[in-house]
């Protein structure tokens, strides 16, 4: 299919697409040719995002892949150290906004007794 038919069909733009390839995260056929690998290469891409990981990191993900074979303990090696270096950044956030919301909470407890 067509790059059009192919955002349409994924709910994207074809700048995203376009980005995407740049990136190396989609390698069309024929250059303008998507097909089911295309398509679930987006949907790992749109997954990891959602994941909180950034195009840089879904990118060394995608190397690492083409690099070696899918279940090679190297790539799954690395694959597990960025997971963990994002859960590590994830858990630091929690941690940061937990002492916030006690903070904040601390106030309007404190405003509360004023009224």
């Amino acid at each position: 299919m067509k790059i059009g038919e192919f955002a349409t069909l994924l709910n994207t733009t074809k700048e995203t697409v376009r980005q995407y390839e740049e990136l190396n995260l989609l390698q069309p056929h024929n250059k303008k040719d998507y097909g089911d690998k295309e398509i679930l290469d987006f949907q790992v891409v749109k997954e990891l995002q959602e994941y909180g990981f950034s195009l840089k990191d879904i990118q060394l993900i995608f190397s690492l892949k083409e690099a070696v074979d899918c279940g090679d303990k190297q790539l799954i090696g690395q694959v597990y150290q960025i997971f963990t270096g994002q859960l590590e950044k994830l858990l630091q956030e929690e941690k940061e906004i937990q002492e916030r919301r006690l903070i904040i909470e601390n106030e309007a407890k404190k405003l509360r007794d004023l009224l």
